[in-house]
């Protein structure tokens, strides 16, 4: 058996080691939340030793940061021409089938929501769904009359949205359509479109 230094990248890929170390932390958070989780339980199921993790991340919080700087920086298409309800409605749908379909991203949004308060002098990780949601809501602005000031609709809309995809779950037994219909438009409303 060949001896490995501590902290080492495993098979000497440090990209790969990081990759299975994300994988193996985004699976951990959104299970149980940065209190519930732990590096030891992230180390295992990434099939590292703890000194590896920290070798990468420095700490359970850099690990934390790097992991939602991942998943909350999906790729999400342009807002496209159209009435103000359009251009929402396209944004709102995007964010929802995100949502239902990378079923980690809401139960990792939820609970850094609820439970994670950046440490003190660290910077929050900016949820980029909710960025654009609000810099469409503030162009937007005087087309629409939404029930909150921009920041807070955003923020609320894309929380609605990942609670309705997570409360969905993977068995929606048909009613995919009408959960994302209505998820939308209780979106719309709160924005100020119907």
């Amino acid at each position: 058996m060949e001896k490995r230094s501590v902290g080492r990248p495993k098979d000497g890929n440090p990209g790969e080691t990081r990759k299975d170390i994300l994988r193996a932390a985004e699976e951990s958070f959104a299970q149980a939340g940065f209190s519930g989780a732990s590096t030891r339980q992230v180390a295992s199921r990434a099939g590292v030793n703890v000194a590896t993790l920290h070798y990468h991340f420095g700490s359970k919080r850099g690990l934390y940061q790097a992991v939602l700087s991942k998943a909350m920086a999906p790729e999400l298409p342009p807002a496209a021409s159209g009435t103000p309800a359009e251009r929402l409605t396209r944004l709102v749908e995007s964010l929802w089938d995100l949502a239902a379909n990378q079923p980690e991203l809401p139960r990792l949004a939820l609970h850094d929501l609820l439970n994670a308060p950046p440490a003190e002098g660290e910077e929050p990780v900016v949820d980029e769904r909710v960025l654009k949601l609000q810099q469409l809501l503030e162009s937007l602005n005087g087309s629409l009359r939404p029930a909150l000031p921009p920041p807070a609709a955003a923020r609320t809309i894309v929380s609605l949205l990942d609670a309705t995809a997570l409360a969905a779950g993977k068995d929606l037994n048909g009613r995919e359509k009408a959960l994302r219909s209505s998820a939308v438009g209780a979106a719309l409303k709160m924005a100020g479109v119907v």
